[in-house]
Parts: C-alpha cells; structure tokens; sequence
C-alpha cells in the first residue's frame, strides 16, 4: 500500500523539524534551521521571531492564513507561499482552518535566487516537497544531516525562481482549496481531473479552468507533479523497486511510470538516482546561480 511515509507528514498535528548544521561551506549558501507543520482552526495565531539573516517561507497548504510582520503583510491562499526577510516577531493566523509550512532558510542563496520576490502562487508545493521529505528522513533517520536539508532547501528554491510572478493579493476560491487539499491527500489514489471533479461536483472543464487560472497550472498537470516528487522520493530508498514506486505514487504500471518521469525530469528514474540531482554536498558544481 502507498503508504507509510506519505500519511505520516498528514497528521492533524504540530510538528518541529530541526536538521543538523551543514558544514561552513555550505552553510554559508543555504542552511535550513528548522521546518515547521502548523495545523491550526480558524482564528487560531502563531507567533514568532525571525532572526537577522533569515528568510522564512509561509506556506498555506490548506485554508486561507494572514501573515504579518512590521512591514510586511499578506492574505494567503491556499497554495501560495510568502516570504518573510529578517521578519523580527511575526504572527500567523488562519483565516479557514487548515494546514500551513514554515521554512526557515539562512545564507545567500535565498536572496540571490529569489530576487527579491514574495509572494509565489502555486509555490506551497514545493515548500510541502522539501517538509515532507525532511519529515520522512527524520522518522527513518532521526537527525537529519545539514547537507541533505540545504540540498532539499536548493531544489525547492528553483523551483519557487522558476513559478512566474505574482501579486500580492489575489481573490480565494474554496474549489481550489478543496482541490489542492484533495490532491495532496489523495494523490496516490486519484484516477485523475475526471474523478476530481465528480468528488468535487463541479464539470472537469470548469476545474480546469478556474484551478489553472488560479494555481497556474491545469489539475492534471499539479497531479502529475506531486506523483513525481513523491516519487524521487521513494527512489532514494535503495529496497523500493521501480513497480512499487510506481503504485505508491499513482501511476498505473512501471512503463508509463517511467514515461511521465522522464517527460518531467529529463532522465529516467535510474538516471535520476545516478545523476545526485538531490545532494549538492557530493556535486557542488550543481549549482547554478
């Protein structure tokens, strides 16, 4: 069954991650203090203190959050990731119940490849990506190596560069909310937009539509995304062979399986494990600003 490592970052609680510091060198490029889950009810508030030198990346996975700091402010929605630079004390409220990330990023690497954006639409994503998988590495590991942290923390920041720009403000839509949330929980076990909709009774084309409008990308595609990332996620385990990972993902057999991934990533699965895309400790040429 797909499921011990995906269920486990899905629990209605609150959760500290906390990796190991990377050596200077990498420190001083991307460091990762810690990592936070944040269910919280409507109204409910979190209050925190961001340090000089700190980029902390609010994610709202689930529900509608405020995010506020002295001169910073924003009203997120599901799926939309705000960061804050050297906030001081700031405060997190949910607007609708649901689940929020923050990440905590030190170094240059934050401001250089962000260009002093904030807002990223579509970008809880792979916030979500780079928590879950220090989730399931602390479970499997207990504490997790600093290299490893920054090394998820650098992918997750191209990914963020490469989303396109966004307001600071947008209008809510709880069908997306109610997707997104639906796709992240169920993604293994989705058929695809079709089934979506139904669940959501909406038509597929007006999911279409007003998802892409509002996430940037179709359902289908957001989908195949998340299969993909939980995928090069469960390749790193050396025992987890190409069929498993393919039905704990979603996808209906191995070839096709490895046909989307490669479609996606530019390798194959086998390729991407060879290639240590995920550790810029061992490649630090890899890096590319």
């Amino acid at each position: 069954m797909p499921t011990k490592l995906h269920t486990g970052i899905m629990r209605s609680e609150r959760r500290d991650i906390k990796p190991a510091a990377p050596d200077s060198v990498i420190r001083g490029l991307l460091a990762v203090p810690y990592a936070q889950l944040l269910p919280l009810e409507a109204g409910d508030q979190r209050e925190g203190y961001g340090k000089t030198g700190d980029y902390i990346l609010a994610a709202a996975v689930r529900g509608n959050w405020t995010v506020s700091a002295y001169d910073q402010y924003a009203l997120l929605d599901p799926g939309q990731v705000f960061l804050l630079r050297e906030p001081g004390s700031y405060r997190i409220q949910a607007v609708s119940g649901g689940l929020g990330l923050l990440l905590c990023l030190r170094g240059e690497l934050p401001e250089r490849l962000l260009a002093g954006r904030v807002m990223f639409a579509g970008g809880a994503a792979a916030v979500r990506e780079a928590v879950l998988s220090l989730a399931v590495l602390e479970d499997e590991q207990g504490l997790i190596s600093g290299g490893t942290a920054s090394a998820l923390a650098y992918t997750m920041l191209l990914k963020l560069r490469a989303l396109p720009q966004s307001p600071a403000r947008e209008v809510g839509s709880p069908l997306v909310e109610a997707a997104v949330g639906m796709i992240q929980d169920e993604f293994p076990f989705l058929e695809g937009v079709d089934e979506l909709a139904e669940r959501l009774e909406v038509s597929a084309a007006h999911l279409t539509r007003v998802f892409s409008k509002k996430v940037g990308i179709s359902p289908g595609k957001y989908i195949t995304r998340v299969r993909i990332e939980y995928a090069k996620l469960l390749l790193q385990d050396p025992d987890a062979t190409i069929a498993y990972v393919a039905e704990a993902s979603g996808f209906a057999n191995a070839n096709y399986f490895a046909k989307v991934f490669r479609k996606e990533t530019g390798m194959s699965p086998s390729e991407y494990l060879e290639s240590g895309t995920f550790d810029i400790v061992h490649k630090k040429s890899r890096v590319v600003l």
